[in-house]
């Protein structure tokens, strides 16, 4: 975005909180990223429904993320993937960054974290299948792939957690939110959001024409 009016015209803050504050301070994909501060900030960006998850047709949400200060105990700084503006059922939300209810290092504060609505008395939990993805200052991806069957979890690029779709329900998504929208000990940056939906070819349509992505949904925002 050219600046701070444009970010806001597609990003709008979220009720009476703050908005974040496009920055080149920090950025992942140059020029610009979002900051967002110690206090409450939120945005959101509104999109064409993904449609529900299938073993075909699955659902990928990624961004960027910067943690500005690994040290530190969980701090609430977080992005999210939405069915609808007020999620309050199984499956409507998915959260993924680093919120306060988990500590450092005994239960797993030194592990980027997830949400899902409905999952988990609906708590944060650590994503940490593979031992090696502890948090460290700086940028890392985050991203999360949804089927039918489950919710596969990563940290830059590795596996992260598995959870699968047991007693929750298939939604279809149109709505991504940045920042905590509350108080944070800590600043965190936001980069490259993305929202895509998924066909899985046929082994002959892949032998013959590569993997494919269609139906790109989200942003890579400070490339704008």
């Amino acid at each position: 975005y050219s600046d701070q009016a444009a970010f806001l015209a597609a990003w709008p803050q979220v009720g009476a909180t703050v908005s974040g504050t496009l920055t080149s301070l920090q950025s992942d994909s140059a020029p610009n990223s979002i900051n967002y501060a110690t206090t409450a900030q939120r945005n959101e960006r509104s999109f064409a429904e993904t449609g529900v998850a299938t073993a075909l047709n699955t659902i990928t949400f990624s961004f960027d993320f910067y943690d500005a200060n690994s040290a530190a105990s969980p701090y609430r700084q977080y992005a999210n993937l939405q069915d609808g503006a007020s999620p309050s059922s199984g499956g409507q939300l998915i959260s993924m960054g680093l919120n306060n209810n988990l500590t450092s290092p005994a239960d797993g504060g030194n592990f980027f974290m997830a949400r899902i609505l409905g999952y988990n008395a609906n708590a944060y939990f650590k994503l940490n299948t593979d031992p090696l993805l502890l948090r460290t200052t700086g940028w890392h991806n985050l991203a999360v792939t949804i089927s039918d069957q489950d919710f596969k979890f990563y940290v830059d690029g590795s596996l992260a957690e598995t959870v699968p779709q047991t007693g929750l329900t298939l939604r279809s998504y149109d709505v991504v939110r940045l920042g905590s929208g509350l108080s944070s000990t800590t600043e965190a940056y936001f980069d490259n959001v993305l929202v895509q939906v998924n066909p899985v070819p046929e082994p002959t349509v892949a032998a013959l024409a590569g993997i494919g992505i269609c139906a790109l949904i989200g942003l890579r925002r400070s490339r704008n």
